[in-house]
């Protein structure tokens, strides 16, 4: 893939675009795409995890935000975050 198709990948992953839907917007083949983007340790891959974790990160720094300013449901959706993070770390 080329670094402008790359960079479209990362920003359509940030706009929580599907897999499936960015292989179409680039116009390359969806299977290829899929492939590539499932395959650790791929650019394609890491390109659609940056745009997809950066806009993970910024929600659940929004969530966080509302938590402390007393949103009940943002508190609840902490307290999920939290306990996944807990259950990740025991074996």
């Amino acid at each position: 893939m080329t670094k402008e198709q790359l960079e479209k990948v990362k920003e359509l992953a940030y706009r929580t675009m599907t897999a499936g839907v960015i292989a179409n917007v680039l116009e390359v083949d969806e299977v290829d795409f899929m492939d590539e983007v499932c395959t650790p340790g791929t650019l394609a891959r890491r390109a659609f995890l940056q745009g997809t974790l950066q806009q993970m990160l910024e929600t659940r720094e929004a969530i966080i935000k509302a938590a402390r300013n007393g949103s009940n449901p943002a508190q609840a959706e902490l307290l999920r975050f939290l306990d996944k993070q807990i259950r990740s770390c025991r074996v």
